[in-house]
C-alpha cells in the first residue's frame, strides 16, 4: 500500500528530522521483537530506519516481485530512486517516521518489510504506507506491524490513521480489514482508502519512536 505516487510520497509535505547516525543506530537499544504466527523460533525485529540503510533498503525494494512493488508504490519502478530513498533515511522523528522489520541471517541483517507515516492534519493524522517481502506474507506479519504502527501512533496522541492503496490490492485491504479498518474512497478512482479511528495508548511495552531515534533507551518488550 502507497499513499501517493513515488515522486510525492505524502499527500502533504512533512517536516523530515535529520537524524545523527550515532543516535539512530538501534543496536544500542532494546528494539519491538515481533514473533510471526505460524514461525514462533523466528523473532524479527522492528526498528527506525538509519542512515546506514541504503543498501538493505533498496535491496528489499528489488527484491519485491513486480506486482508487489506496482501495489506499494502504485506505479512500475524497479528500486527507489535517490531522492526517495534519502528522504525515506531521514524520516525518523514524530512527523515523518520510516520503520524496518529485519531478520537476522548468517551473521547479516535482511530487510522483510517497511512501513511510512507521515503527521498531517494538526498533529491529529497519521498517513501510512507498508510492504512485506513477498516470501514472509501470510505468516501474520503484516497484521502486526500494521498493529506496531497503531500502537506508536495512539503512544503519540494521533486519533487517525489512514492510508490509499490500489482497488485491485485485496490483500492490503483484507488486512486493514481483519485490523478494523474501515473503507472509503481514495485521491483516485483507482485507490481505495483504508482508515482507522484510535483509542489512546494503553500498551505499557510502547514507546515514542522519535525517543528512540535520539538514542533515548527503550523498555524491555
Amino acid at each position: 500500500m502507497a499513499p501517493a505516487p513515488l515522486h510525492s510520497p505524502f499527500a502533504e509535505t512533512a517536516r523530515f528530522a535529520q537524524v545523527d547516525e550515532r543516535g539512530a543506530d538501534p543496536d544500542h537499544l532494546k528494539p519491538r521483537m515481533l514473533r510471526p504466527k505460524g514461525r514462533p523460533e523466528i523473532g524479527l525485529v522492528l526498528r527506525p530506519a538509519r542512515p546506514s540503510d541504503g543498501d538493505a533498503l533498496q535491496s528489499y525494494v528489488r527484491g519485491l516481485s513486480p506486482p508487489s512493488r506496482y501495489n506499494r508504490f502504485l506505479g512500475v519502478i524497479n528500486e527507489l530512486s535517490a531522492i526517495e530513498l534519502a528522504r525515506a533515511l531521514a524520516a525518523n522523528g514524530r512527523d515523518a517516521l520510516t520503520l524496518l522489520l529485519t531478520l537476522a541471517a548468517d551473521g547479516r541483517e535482511r530487510v522483510v518489510g517497511e512501513a511510512r507515516t507521515a503527521l498531517l492534519r494538526g498533529g491529529r493524522a497519521w498517513e501510512l504506507s507498508l510492504s512485506i517481502a513477498d516470501d514472509w506474507r501470510g505468516v501474520g506479519v503484516g497484521s502486526a506491524l500494521l498493529g506496531e504502527i497503531e500502537r506508536k501512533a495512539a503512544d503519540n496522541s494521533v486519533e487517525w490513521l489512514f492510508g490509499d492503496t490500489l482497488r485491485t490490492n485485496d490483500e492490503m485491504i483484507a488486512l486493514g480489514r481483519a485490523r478494523g479498518f474501515q473503507l472509503a474512497p481514495g485521491l483516485e478512482p483507482r485507490l481505495v482508502r483504508i482508515q482507522k479511528t484510535l483509542d489512546a495508548a494503553t500498551d505499557p511495552l510502547c514507546w515514542n519512536w522519535s525517543e528512540i531515534s535520539n538514542g533515548a533507551e527503550a523498555p524491555a518488550g
